[in-house]
């Protein structure tokens, strides 16, 4: 945490003690009518589904559909193409070494490294006309399950409340929408599991059983080692709740659970072997064992010891593996406790921020609540994998998103119940927070897209600038004021003008924001500036031609490892533009004579402005 999130803590805190009521006819009146609309479970989830959806597509206007631009991204839109076409894998290229890049194996098929999961969804939205439509509707479907998850371990409005915190917080503005790098599909799958869990202790009907199993199948399939730690606790408690007496599985219902458990668990186990089969010759070699063998140097996991250099064929390979990737890992007790910092803190970031970190102070509370303890144990467990790998994205936590959102809403019911003097504290507390949640992203947003709004409140210094300091001072007088008037009058904690202290809350809440943004800068956790990626104009510019074409991609001494360039579709040979590298010391003569229909073009990505130009030979030409 930076000083500027705790000073958001400690505002947000002392917020209720000025405006305990923190106008209160209005929110009631919103609280009635959610838990209203709450009572229909299936519309509540249909509800947040659309919600998701129907707001993303309402930005395309400022947010349009994102480019791709991390290796990892192409990846997976690598996998997606190769599903689209009917197979789980393509055969090698005779030319394999001009194509070989970043978290793709060339041999024994060519074929991403990760999961197959979110290669199938972005298949989906590629059938559908875009990859992007299938990180929308996963993305939507996350959400959705978030809901039902939550319905079965709390009060309906509540898991209504949860849902439309989670579109706000991660179905709109957050890369797991405005990417491929993936989040969503994962923690779907662990929203179905964490959900499925106490309707099975309840009725133990088939569907649960169903949805239990296609939980576990997503995680499997998109975060094999986090899904297993994951789903672990949830499967012990669950067996263990089978051979107990007095539970309402007991009766005739234990031997269909487990043989069932098992049944799902096999066929599982069976399509990832034949997944490995197809990709690596051998059920029991993922896709990633290859890369790990073949290409890393560096440790997976902090105790591992890092492997001697390799050397490779392209001089980019050496600088990402030999290079780039060990000068981010310390194998010293100093670099792994700021490794794990390093990966807490992202995590806290992106997860909870400081509007969640406010309802974990009812941690002590959570520890005395039974339904909690599996929630808890889970949270734990996965947090030690998590910290026990040396590298971290956010993504990489996604099946923790459904406990997380299970402790904080729980934490929420009772932190409403919280009251200091006869005073609604934690009334007022658990409004702010909804507020924050919901305002966080949008004003994140719109001070990324609005340069002139960036600059106003923009500072030279480090921190939050002066006037945001100078502006929140002014708005907690105008609270203290406004305070100091609802407890003179007669009806204590009342507003006796809501919409006037409605503004007034919601102008407090985005200025928190605003400082937020700009004291988290180009890291802050919403930022989803639309970056392209580094070749899209010259993706563009082929679109636009005709014929087919053979782009040698020429790279400086110098270049940026993290812009690769390099990505092909599934079927090299009848894609359109067909992209290699230039590798010094290897013959190009093989290679164009293959590809003898097509205009062969050199760029010079490293050249400002970037170079293309026809291919002429010359005996100067590497």
């Amino acid at each position: 945490m930076e000083y500027s999130d705790w000073i958001v803590l400690a505002i947000g805190i002392g917020f209720v003690w000025v405006l305990s009521g923190l106008d209160a006819s209005i929110f009631l009146d919103a609280e009635q009518k959610l838990a209203k609309l709450a009572h229909n479970r299936r519309l509540s989830v249909i509800l947040v589904g659309a919600v998701t959806i129907l707001a993303r597509l309402a930005l395309f206007p400022w947010l349009a559909v994102p480019q791709a631009s991390i290796h990892d991204e192409y990846s997976y839109l690598l996998s997606a193409d190769t599903f689209a076409h009917g197979r789980l894998a393509n055969r090698p290229h005779p030319f394999w070494i001009f194509f070989d890049t970043f978290h793709v194996i060339q041999h024994p098929t060519y074929a991403s490294i990760y999961p197959p999961a979110q290669g199938a969804v972005l298949a989906l939205g590629m059938l559908l006309s875009s990859p992007w439509i299938g990180v929308l509707f996963s993305t939507a479907a996350m959400c959705m399950a978030l809901t039902w998850m939550l319905q079965a371990w709390m009060p309906p409005r509540w898991a209504l409340l949860g849902g439309l915190l989670a579109v706000f917080r991660f179905g709109i503005f957050s890369y797991w929408m405005n990417s491929y790098w993936g989040g969503s599909v994962p923690a779907t799958g662990a929203a179905l599991v964490l959900g499925a869990y106490p309707r099975i202790l309840e009725a133990c009907r088939p569907r649960h059983l169903l949805v239990f199993a296609v939980g576990v199948a997503i995680l499997a399939t998109s975060r094999p080692m986090e899904g297993f730690i994951f789903c672990v606790p949830v499967s012990v408690a669950l067996l263990w709740q089978c051979v107990q007496r007095g539970t309402p599985i007991q009766t005739g219902n234990a031997r269909r659970i487990f043989f069932t458990f098992v049944s799902a668990l096999a066929c599982i186990a069976g399509f990832i072997a034949f997944y490995n089969w197809r990709v690596t010759g051998s059920p029991v070699v993922f896709p990633h064992f290859i890369e790990q063998r073949e290409y890393v140097t560096t440790p997976v996991f902090l105790w591992e010891h890092a492997k001697p250099p390799l050397h490779y064929a392209n001089r980019q390979f050496e600088t990402f593996y030999n290079t780039s990737m060990p000068a981010m890992y310390q194998r010293s007790w100093n670099g792994v406790k700021n490794n794990m910092q390093e990966n807490a803190l992202l995590f806290w970031q992106f997860f909870i921020g400081p509007a969640f970190s406010i309802p974990l102070l009812m941690l002590p509370w959570l520890l005395r609540d039974r339904k909690m303890r599996l929630p808890l144990a889970q949270f734990g467990l996965s947090s030690m994998g998590l910290l026990a790998v040396a590298w971290f994205h956010p993504h990489y936590a996604a099946p923790l998103l459904a406990t997380l959102f299970l402790l904080v809403l729980q934490s929420l019911r009772h932190l409403r119940l919280w009251r200091y003097r006869n005073r609604p504290v934690g009334v007022a507390l658990v409004r702010f927070i909804v507020l924050f949640s919901i305002f966080t992203a949008p004003v994140g947003f719109l001070v990324s897209q609005w340069p002139g709004l960036y600059r106003f409140w923009m500072s030279s210094g480090k921190g939050w600038p002066l006037l945001c300091v100078l502006s929140l001072l002014l708005l907690l007088t105008a609270l203290t004021i406004a305070g100091n008037r609802i407890r003179g009058s007669d009806s204590p904690g009342m507003s006796q003008n809501p919409g006037r202290e409605f503004m007034l809350v919601f102008l407090f809440v985005c200025q928190i924001c605003i400082g937020l943004r700009i004291a988290h800068a180009p890291d802050f956790q919403f930022d989803v500036n639309d970056v392209s990626s580094p070749r899209t104009w010259v993706e563009q510019k082929f679109a636009s031609l005709a014929g087919e074409h053979l782009v040698l991609v020429r790279y400086s001494l110098h270049h940026n490892v993290h812009e690769e360039y390099v990505y092909n579709e599934a079927d090299i040979d009848h894609a359109k533009t067909v992209w290699a590298r230039e590798i010094p010391g290897q013959d190009l003569d093989p290679l164009l004579t293959y590809f003898k229909g097509r205009d062969v073009w050199v760029l010079e990505p490293d050249e400002q402005p970037q170079r293309l130009y026809p291919y002429s030979p010359s005996p100067h030409s590497p």
